[in-house]
């Protein structure tokens, strides 16, 4: 085993070393090389973790928020990727113990951790605090889809006497400072369909007439259709400069398409669409604009146009959203092509919904920037039908407790109960509307499939988000 202290040019300050250590358990040889690192606080890394952005700035800061009230060890989550590189998951440790911690607890996922920690004989209190932030880029040693990772430990003769014996609450520095862009070089648009023939030329039509001078292709992702999509597609090829259609059909799901758009682009700046939306003539534009100071950007939805009367049923603005963190909704979001790959891509575990708050969480939380372009308008269509209406709003249910499963510990809140309690009531109380008013019937099914999907989501994730 060899381990070795590197360092970061990019460090605000000298006070955090980084140790690589070459296999993932921690053992003498790496504890000997911490004692011997000239700072107060080191930073481990173990075999092929991959830092993520501005990851010591923030355990920086960490330590030097808490510094004056003895803070030992700083945690952070890791994103986890599979041997193809996309998501696995993420592992946000939580930031509330129940039961008091050992160094062997806490050792789990990149951290860092006071120097003195180390010598031998120290009985030293201890506190520790969780930055619930995706710091580091991990390949996930469980089979696909599992989400198992081993955890990196200290050996047991390492073990610092008494263990960790004060506990702090999670910690959250502030973003660093934005990155700065160009203009993109290209453009690739990518539209996963499925069975879309009747909506997708309305939507290559709208996109022929965008109004961007930035070069740009169009990429028609094939999700196994068993319509004429493809020969739509063709038809279409004499209005554009490069039209490619790619295949998708081996998976069913939207992120799968979306994926495969992904490896298959050869812009460096990623746009994606619905087949059955139609794109505003300054769509693109827009975009790109909102590219130079951006890593991911959410456009605005417009439901006039395709729904007529239904704007109470209008997704919410990026500004104007309350859940954890703001989100780039699917149907109209772009990015660079390497921030995608940074963060595994599209989650391909999400069916039907959640999978563009999943993304947007996720950039965020690796330290990426999400921005809004509200003048990136696409202009979107409900649903019309019932049943589809149902199977929708029952998806984004279940969709909804597999992301508090996965993001609880980085501070997403399930629902209060008394706010629980209140909709299930309204359902009771407003069962006449099925037989009222059309209106009324698809308000109800609305709430109804949703409050439903959260019940069958719980139940599959194992958490109780009702």
């Amino acid at each position: 085993m060899t381990a070795e202290v590197t360092e970061d040019e990019n460090l605000v300050d000298p006070l955090i070393r980084t140790v690589r250590c070459d296999r993932a358990d921690l053992d003498a040889t790496c504890v000997e090389v911490t004692r011997q690192a000239e700072a107060e606080y080191v930073a481990f890394l173990r075999g092929e973790d991959a830092p993520l952005p501005d990851w010591l700035w923030h355990l920086s800061r960490a330590t030097r928020v808490h510094h004056g009230g003895g803070a030992a060890l700083v945690q952070c989550g890791a994103l986890l990727v599979g041997d193809d590189d996309l998501v696995e998951g993420i592992e946000v440790p939580p930031s509330s113990p129940a039961a008091r911690p050992s160094l062997r607890d806490l050792t789990v996922g990149t951290y860092a951790v006071r120097r003195d920690l180390f010598d031998p004989g120290g009985d030293t209190p201890a506190s520790w605090v969780v930055v619930p932030m995706l710091l580091v880029r991990r390949r996930c040693d469980g089979p696909r889809g599992s989400g198992a990772e081993r955890s990196a430990v200290l050996a047991p003769a390492h073990r610092v006497p008494g263990g960790i014996r004060a506990v702090r609450r999670g910690h959250r520095p502030p973003s660093a400072a934005a990155r700065k862009r160009s203009t993109p070089r290209l453009i690739s648009v990518v539209i996963p369909v499925r069975d879309g023939a009747g909506t997708l030329p309305s939507q290559l039509t709208a996109l022929a007439r965008q109004t961007t001078t930035v070069p740009w292709e169009v990429l028609v992702v094939d999700n196994g259709s068993t319509d004429s999509t493809r020969a739509v597609a063709e038809r279409a090829r004499p209005r554009f400069r490069c039209l490619r259609i790619i295949d998708a059909s081996d998976r069913p799901g939207e992120s799968r398409a979306r994926n495969r758009g992904i490896a298959a682009a050869r812009g460096d700046f990623i746009a994606f669409c619905d087949a059955d939306d139609i794109a505003d003539p300054g769509w693109l534009a827009a975009l790109a604009a909102a590219a130079r100071e951006n890593d991911l950007i959410g456009g605005s939805l417009e439901t006039a146009v395709l729904s007529p009367g239904r704007a109470d049923e209008s997704p919410s603005p990026m500004d104007a959203q309350t859940d954890f963190l703001p989100f780039a909704r699917g149907a109209n979001c772009a990015a660079w092509k390497d921030v995608l790959t940074a963060v595994g891509g599209w989650d391909e575990r999400y069916r039907g919904g959640g999978e563009d708050m999943d993304l947007s969480w996720r950039a965020e939380l690796c330290g990426y920037r999400v921005g809004y372009a509200a003048d990136a308008v696409m202009h979107y269509r409900l649903r019309d039908r019932l049943p589809s209406l149902a199977r929708q709003k029952w998806n984004y249910g279940r969709s909804g407790a597999r992301l508090f499963a996965a993001y609880r510990h980085a501070g997403f809140e399930r629902r209060d109960g008394r706010t629980i309690l209140t909709n299930w009531c309204w359902l009771l109380l407003h069962l006449p509307d099925l037989v009222r008013s059309p209106a009324r019937r698809r308000r109800w099914v609305r709430y109804a499939a949703r409050l439903s999907g959260f019940l069958a989501g719980s139940v599959r994730q194992g958490v109780r988000y009702l």
